[in-house]
């Protein structure tokens, strides 16, 4: 039942696509300077597809016999906040490196007093059907594979430290010779080299290594949960997108997909996916077991408040 839900507001999302073109033309009717009527159609069908995103994911974990992070918010209402300020978190993280330093996106429909209002709220529904589309993923792997066991945790923070220090010396180095500036809503001239954000996605999943752990305890459905999860949901989410472009992206190396969509996106995906699950990791520790271990049995869940 979930998982149909879900499909249908995942699809429904796509008629975005065949909204008139003229409410996109210009001369736009504006509220403060924001091109209301359109940014309302995009951000509805964003906002479809993360919702039904969030309903298939559970549905796929419920089919499966898995934890899901709406069976940890049953056993804890207090939980639900921790897990959305945890969500922020990710998101902030995300989007100081990768749109404000890295200067590798931004949303042309936008000001900067909605772009204020909605990136909290919009961070934390994110952040649910990102991670919701991953635990989905790893219960399909889980009851595809044999499981292991996965030991206590390498320690690998320092090392994520060191590399975070890198990339900040780096940033501060390249801005130090250029203007900082703040915008959101438009392309930038110029922008730090894409290696910088690669490097400081490293850092950021080196400070929890679940993942590095995982894999190297030979429990490769984590990392190939973050590559199915990702390969699934960014052509989902990005091709409408191209259509009108609530965000569009700038800098991005490589070549140019049909539709102006650069190819290292494509790529990029799972860098994301490793950031939004190590940052509450290493906020909210009890979390690591649910995203980077095998489930002990189907119906106990690895979180405790």
């Amino acid at each position: 039942m979930k998982i149909g839900i879900g499909s249908v507001l995942m699809a429904a999302s796509w008629l975005q696509v065949v909204v008139p073109a003229w409410v996109f033309a210009p001369p736009q009717q504006r509220m403060f300077g924001l091109a209301f009527v359109p940014v309302l159609a995009l951000g509805l069908g964003s906002a479809l597809f993360a919702v039904g995103a969030i309903v298939a994911g559970e549905g796929i974990c419920s089919a499966l016999g898995s934890t899901s992070l709406w069976d940890i918010v049953v056993r804890d209402p207090f939980m639900l906040l921790r897990l959305l300020a945890c969500g922020v978190a990710a998101g902030l993280v995300l989007e100081i490196v990768a749109q404000w330093l890295g200067r590798l996106w931004y949303y042309p429909w936008w000001t900067t007093w909605f772009y204020v209002l909605v990136l909290v709220p919009g961070f934390a529904l994110y952040w649910l059907f990102i991670v919701e589309s991953y635990l989905a993923a790893k219960a399909v792997l889980d009851a595809a594979v044999r499981r292991r066991p996965v030991l206590r945790s390498v320690r690998l923070w320092p090392a994520g430290v060191a590399v975070l220090a890198v990339f900040a010396a780096l940033s501060i180095r390249w801005y130090a010779q250029r203007d900082f500036t703040f915008d959101v809503t438009g392309p930038t001239p110029a922008a730090p080299p894409f290696g910088y954000a690669v490097l400081a996605f490293t850092g950021v999943a080196l400070l929890d290594g679940g993942l590095v752990t995982a894999v190297s305890r030979r429990y490769w459905v984590p990392f190939a949960a973050i590559v199915l999860a990702a390969a699934v949901i960014s052509v989902a989410f990005e091709v409408p997108n191209t259509v009108h472009w609530q965000w569009a992206y700038d800098h991005f190396p490589g070549p140019v997909l049909p539709g102006g969509l650069p190819l290292t996106v494509f790529l990029a995906w799972p860098l994301q996916y490793a950031v939004f699950l190590a940052v509450p990791s290493a906020i909210l520790p009890s979390l690591a077991a649910l995203f980077w271990q095998p489930p002990a049995h189907a119906s106990a869940s690895p979180v405790q408040a």
